[in-house]
């Protein structure tokens, strides 16, 4: 498949030169910054080394240089493609100053290796240029001027020549044009598989939302049948034209159907899409669910888009993020005898911290969401957890690591992921990361994802936690154990701060003796011991007890965990160290698990 690796533009509009890499195989690339910046601008670079007709010498040449027409004046895009069936990269240049009466000149060359270590260098002619530029199919939606019957036109253009191939007018296309009345339920039959499909597709957003082509009788021609007269409707409830419908709808029927004639594409052409602001006009639940659909497409095509909206980039790894910014100024052009407005766009180096706290600001992205790592470093699923290992560290003199909650298991993955992207750049050291899991369905779920992931730029070691008898069943499959951090921590230490927060509440007390014992019997055990407190605390307090709830997946729940690890503070409180001791004789593997936790193998 070919893909883009690197874009250059040079001389076009508010791009004097800019040069960006892409990841093509990490999701959409999302270029991003303010307003008027010269977002759209890269797009329309890419669309007309695509398709240098569109070309225009009066808008498409730099102001300055349409100004003074001094040196280098016309636009020149290159771009480097890698083709991973044949492993050749193949550098395009298209030059679009005049030259033989043509608008554009194309050149390149091929070569295998790397972009660093280029082997077998080959200049290509123009029949083998024209090869690589027919296996892709170039698609740019833009964010203005949307002509719905251009669409349909464009569109039933491609569907009609794809579907023939398997239609059963195969070899015969004539026969349409020339017996149209013979064959036009033939023809809405072709357009119907199509709709049908593209429905599918708008049911996703829209459960009542239902594509229909109509093919008019009375057509004089076959080609003004498919440019004129075959019409689009959504049927809603409401108005069937797709001109009545929103701004909204007009938008994202536009997007949706390039995204279904480009999937005929695929598997004959390489496709790569180019669109403008998907986001445009659209609420924030159908922008997500837009950003998911669009996400699934870009694991067989390639999918460049600009956008204002932190749903379409990737906030995490900021992987295949372009921050563009601008400079604005004014120049006397001795030529014109007048000052001239400039705009020079230019990317952003967002490896850079400056650079980073730039796309921040920009995406209005809180820094403290990720704390920067340390040498080596604890990751916990939750707050609450975090408190746990750092009291018991304290108490058992252990030197305590840096500790990050991030909030939830299914932030694992995420904060991973920014941090592997954080350190690409950092030479001064490699993060170590220790990950810990709760042994319940959720831990083992991330535990399977991450697994199956590789980091470059950290060390990950993924914990699965036991509970204080170290006898949690640790094969992934067929585990139905439901243990969390609090399984770990001693059980007598779990009754004490759960007894605490009752008292408290005037509410009875569960038993420390029975809940000790319950949590040693194989019938307890799975169920986790914050289930075996719930039911002995709803027994001691028949009418009371749905006060306090230690196992729902609630905000309440959150809070009372909270406090039950806001209660563990050690120093000075002599109970609870004696409380400790007594455990520790009883129980040795927490402190022996403990100590595993937070030591790295650098340390021993």
């Amino acid at each position: 498949m070919l893909k883009i690796l690197n874009v250059r533009i040079q001389r076009f509009r508010s791009v004097m030169d800019l040069s960006f890499d892409v990841n093509s195989n990490s999701g959409i690339i999302t270029i991003c910054g303010q307003n008027n910046v010269g977002k759209t601008n890269v797009l329309r670079a890419i669309n007309i080394f695509f398709n240098p007709e569109v070309y225009d010498q009066q808008t498409d040449i730099p102001t300055l240089k349409n100004a003074t027409w001094g040196g280098s004046v016309h636009p020149k895009i290159e771009i480097l493609f890698f083709n991973s069936k044949d492993k050749k990269y193949y550098c395009l240049i298209r030059d679009f100053k005049p030259q033989d009466d043509n608008n554009s000149t194309i050149s390149g060359y091929s070569f295998k290796g790397s972009t660093k270590r280029k082997i077998e260098r080959k200049t290509l002619n123009q029949t083998e240029i024209n090869i690589v530029l027919k296996k892709i199919s170039f698609l740019y939606v833009e964010s203005i001027n949307t002509l719905i019957p251009n669409l349909i036109n464009g569109i039933s253009q491609d569907i009609l020549s794809l579907q023939f191939d398997k239609s059963r007018f195969t070899n015969n296309k004539k026969v349409l044009k020339d017996a149209y009345d013979s064959y036009i339920d033939g023809l809405q039959e072709i357009l119907n598989t199509f709709s049908n499909d593209i429905s599918t597709t708008f049911q996703e957003f829209k459960d009542n939302w239902k594509v229909e082509f109509r093919v008019p009788k009375n057509s004089d021609s076959f080609r003004d049948l498919i440019s004129d007269d075959v019409t689009l409707q959504i049927q809603d409830k409401g108005s069937s034209g797709i001109e009545d419908k929103g701004s909204g709808l007009q938008r994202l029927a536009h997007i949706l159907m390039e995204f279904e004639a480009a999937d005929r594409m695929t598997g004959k052409r390489d496709v790569i899409i180019c669109i403008d602001e998907p986001d445009l006009y659209l609420h924030e639940g159908i922008q997500k669910k837009l950003k998911a659909f669009i996400d699934k497409k870009s694991l067989k095509m390639q999918v460049f888009c600009t956008t204002h909206s932190k749903i379409f980039i990737d906030t995490y790894k900021l992987e295949n993020t372009i921050l563009l910014s601008c400079n604005h100024y004014e120049q006397f052009v001795t030529r014109k005898q007048k000052k001239i407005d400039v705009i020079e766009t230019f990317k952003i180096d967002i490896t850079t911290d400056e650079g980073y706290e730039k796309i921040c600001t920009h995406l209005g992205i809180e820094k403290d969401n990720h704390e920067i790592l340390e040498k080596f470093n604890i990751l916990t699923e939750g707050n609450s957890d975090k408190k746990y290992l750092e009291e018991l560290s304290r108490f058992f003199n252990i030197e305590c690591k840096n500790i990050i909650s991030v909030n939830g298991a299914d932030n694992m993955e995420k904060y991973l992921e920014f941090y592997n992207s954080y350190y690409k750049n950092n030479s001064s050291f490699k993060p170590k990361i220790k990950v810990v899991l709760d042994n319940d369905a959720k831990g083992r779920d991330v535990y399977r994802k991450l697994s199956s992931k590789t980091y470059t730029f950290i060390d990950v070691e993924l914990i699965l936690l036991n509970n204080f008898l170290n006898n949690s069943n640790q094969q992934l499959e067929r585990n139905n154990t439901n243990n969390e951090m609090e399984d770990f921590l001693y059980p007598d230490l779990v009754c004490y701060l759960i007894n605490v927060i009752l008292k408290k509440k005037e509410l009875n007390l569960i038993s420390n003796n029975k809940v000790c014992s319950n949590c040693k019997k194989a019938a307890f055990s799975a169920t986790g011991i914050l289930n075996i407190c719930e039911h002995d605390k709803n027994e001691a307090n028949p009418e009371r007890g749905n006060e306090i709830v230690f196992t729902s997946s609630s905000k309440a729940t959150d809070n009372i965990k909270e406090s039950m690890a806001g209660l563990m503070k050690i120093e000075g409180n002599r109970k609870l160290i004696a409380l400790l001791e007594n455990c520790h004789q009883k129980h040795p593997f927490v402190r022996q698990t403990l100590e595993n936790i937070l030591t790295f193998e650098i340390d021993q």
